[in-house]
């Protein structure tokens, strides 16, 4: 099956919004995916294989830095790289853009996802103790992490 990458529309709302509650117990809304997407400084990139949504990534831009907002994939196709393609897919157009920056957040717990990170490139600047805590025993850091855009 032949994997794409392209923008996604707001008529991927409703997809983007199940692969999101797959992930995240705290998962936004089909309406609140439709509105960034259609916000005209964010990226959004999907993954489809055939006909299926199989994962998403959010990217929002404002005086030079972007914020990867959210990146969620279908759980029976994690670990094929397509968080790593969705990103890397993003750097060119948002450097293009004049962004210098693309930070993000993510869990302290979620292991799978600092590693591609770190393996992307991005270095911790720091912390928000105690941020996540939907659908945790107890709260778990924020790590906030950046990498360079561009040369």
């Amino acid at each position: 099956m032949t994997l794409a990458l392209r923008p996604l529309t707001p008529a991927d709302a409703a997809r983007a919004a199940v692969l999101h509650a797959q992930g995240f117990a705290d998962a936004w809304s089909e309406a609140s995916l439709s509105g960034l997407i259609a916000e005209p400084n964010v990226l959004a990139l999907g993954a489809q294989a055939g006909s299926a949504l199989i994962a998403f990534a959010l990217f929002q831009s404002a005086a030079g830095d972007t914020e990867l907002l959210t990146i969620a994939t279908d759980p029976a196709r994690r670990g094929e790289g397509h968080g790593r393609r969705l990103i890397e897919a993003a750097l060119a157009p948002l450097a293009a853009a004049g962004n210098t920056r693309l930070l993000l957040e993510v869990a302290e717990d979620n292991a799978p996802a600092r590693h591609l990170y770190a393996g992307l490139g991005f270095t911790l600047d720091g912390r928000r103790k105690g941020y996540y805590t939907a659908g945790r025993a107890a709260p778990v850091d924020a790590l906030l992490m950046s990498r360079p855009l561009g040369g």
